[in-house]
């Protein structure tokens, strides 16, 4: 397991000048933008705006925080996004753009390489002990609440809000919250 704990993360200011990621995980770990198969990031949206061209790969985009972010392809609403809504799934070379509702947002993005990955993203509510099984690649983001206890039986780390647990070969998790949560669970198939 590998706790990545959201705060350590540098944030890169966009070139645009639009905003700023924060790169959860990039795999393989010496990859680029031009040569990852798996890519996990937070974005803080600042500003309205076309999204990059990803040609090739399989998007998943979530809103974490502000009061939304609609989506448009040919001037028409595809989506709208709002915190602990719709995780939205779509093909990376769409031409999209977005338009922030009420000021700045922050969204969660998950990104394969088509041919080479692909991944489901989901929320999980823990309101009690929980287990989570899986059989690959799986990593973990806590989007609401503030602690969580997660186990594999050898290993406990604790995240804390936007902290992520990567687990390379996926297993079983017993998950512990001392109050309720709700995590992105992201499965991740290699082909």
């Amino acid at each position: 397991m590998q706790l990545i704990r959201f705060d350590s993360l540098p944030a890169t200011p966009w070139k645009n000048g639009g905003g700023i990621t924060r790169q959860l995980l990039i795999q393989p770990a010496a990859a680029n933008l031009d040569t990852f198969t798996l890519r996990v990031s937070i974005a803080d949206v600042d500003s309205d705006g076309p999204f990059s061209d990803f040609s090739g790969i399989d998007r998943t985009l979530g809103l974490l925080s502000g009061h939304g972010l609609s989506l448009h392809e040919n001037a028409q609403t595809v989506a709208t996004l709002r915190p602990g809504g719709e995780l939205r799934a779509f093909d990376g070379g769409r031409h999209i753009s977005s338009t922030r509702l009420n000021g700045k947002v922050q969204d969660f993005n998950v990104m394969t390489r088509r041919g080479h990955a692909s991944h489901q993203a989901r929320y999980l509510q823990v309101k009690e002990p929980t287990e989570l099984a899986s059989s690959g690649p799986t990593l973990l983001l806590l989007a609401d609440g503030n602690a969580l206890l997660a186990s594999d039986g050898h290993d406990t780390q604790q995240l804390a809000y936007r902290d992520a647990l990567w687990l390379p070969h996926g297993g079983t998790l017993q998950l512990l919250a001392a109050a309720p949560c709700r995590l992105i669970v992201v499965e991740v198939v290699l082909a």
